[in-house]
């Protein structure tokens, strides 16, 4: 019994610690900072406020190149990611040039629990909103901004693109 008594009173301090680690998860309010940036160099400084690692040169290439293909234009990207696993919370921000170009951010959870409701209650009642048996869909049109949700599962997307 002790044995068993002192395995847990360990398990528990090291999952304070682990939890301690994690850095907070990202708010509406946050995530806008960071969209609303005018440049990958301001995002980039608002971004690395949150804490959370920036996602490697390799992970962000690779997106890169797959976005210059799609569009045609050059892209700058900068991206974070709050822990280690790749379906860890992640939120990038990119602007691309040329034909086509834009800003534009992306932020997605694994835990998306109240999501809805917090876009909702800052931007109002969605223009769209489709509930599936797979999941949810909604998008706002606040000002010049499109924001969009979706939630497949337990994963969910916000992608906003433009500003409010």
């Amino acid at each position: 019994m002790r044995t068993l008594v002192t395995g847990l009173v360990i398990n528990a301090v090291f999952a304070a610690g682990l939890a301690a680690a994690m850095p907070p998860a990202l708010t509406i309010d946050q995530l806008l900072d960071i969209c609303r940036s005018p440049t990958v160099a301001e995002a980039a400084a608002t971004g690395d406020r949150l804490g959370w690692p920036r996602m490697n040169a390799a992970r962000l290439e690779e997106w890169r190149a797959g976005f210059v293909s799609h569009i045609g234009s050059p892209v700058q990207v900068v991206g974070w990611q709050r822990g280690a696993d790749r379906g860890a919370d992640a939120v990038s921000f990119w602007t691309a040039h040329g034909p086509g170009g834009h800003r534009a951010c992306a932020y997605s959870t694994a835990e998306p629990a109240g999501l809805l409701d917090a876009l909702s209650a800052r931007f109002g009642t969605p223009a769209s909103l489709d509930r599936h048996d797979f999941g949810t869909m909604a998008s706002w049109n606040p000002g010049r901004a499109e924001v969009s949700f979706a939630q497949i599962g337990s994963t969910a997307v916000v992608n906003i693109r433009g500003h409010e």
